[in-house]
């Protein structure tokens, strides 16, 4: 998509993002999500995508905390990841997604989590985290976990980090 442009958030997209968020999922719990990581100055990083100076996207990422019996670690997650409903399908969330995961490999994590649609992220590497050794709360003890997903983006982070992966309290807010 040649016009599309990458870029991370200014001061003055905010409440653009709330509508596209509220309007890419219909309701707004999503959109609160992004507003309560940003207030509590979590978002580590956010994105948008514009087409002819519209805000057509957008990605959020925050940290997660993994804590295996010794220590606590911390790796990014992506989400909410929001598209405009008429924009949809045209490569805008996939060029999103290759965006952040190229920033989260500048900036040297090793692993990148989300839970997401089970046939959509594995096109970019995403796999269930669980049989890597990560549990979460949202993963009921033998329940289904394909979509509770992890990036390996340095092969050496997954027999270094395992454990509970805790997303950010907000996550539990909405």
């Amino acid at each position: 998509m040649p016009s599309l442009i990458i870029r991370q958030e200014s001061v003055a997209d905010v409440s653009k993002i709330y509508e596209l968020t509220k309007s890419a999922f219909g309701r707004a719990p999503e959109a609160d999500l992004v507003d309560l990581l940003r207030a509590d100055d979590a978002l580590i990083f956010s994105q948008v995508a514009l087409l002819d100076n519209q805000i057509v996207g957008h990605a959020a990422y925050s940290l997660v905390s993994i804590t295996d019996a010794d220590a606590s670690h911390y790796q990014p997650a992506l989400g909410p990841i929001a598209v405009a409903p008429s924009h949809q399908r045209r490569g805008i969330g996939s060029a999103l997604v290759r965006a952040g995961l190229e920033a989260m490999v500048e900036a040297g994590y090793g692993l990148l989590f989300l839970v997401g649609h089970v046939s959509y992220y594995p096109r970019f590497g995403f796999q269930p985290a669980q049989p890597l050794g990560f549990s979460s709360d949202y993963v009921e003890p033998g329940g289904p976990h394909e979509h509770f997903m992890v990036a390996v983006l340095d092969a050496r982070a997954p027999d270094s980090v395992r454990g509970h992966v805790r997303f950010h309290p907000a996550f539990d807010a909405v």
